[in-house]
């Protein structure tokens, strides 16, 4: 089965808050996830301001080791 991706983006009154990648069935996704392919979230999490989902764990699923 292929692992789908998706990536959740907050906003509040102030500013944007970082974004999460996170695996498409996570239960933690709140708002309205946009799907990501694979090499698109192995890219966004080298980018300091977007995380990993800590729940669902994206990261090891693409293989990135912290």
């Amino acid at each position: 089965m292929k692992t789908h991706f998706v990536v959740q983006q907050k906003r509040t009154p102030r500013s944007p808050e970082p974004a999460f990648i996170h695996l498409s069935d996570c239960t933690m996704i709140e708002g309205t996830p946009h799907p990501i392919r694979p090499d698109e979230a192995r890219a966004a999490l080298t980018d300091p301001n977007i995380e990993p989902c800590r729940f669902c764990r994206p990261d090891t699923e693409l293989g990135i080791l912290e």
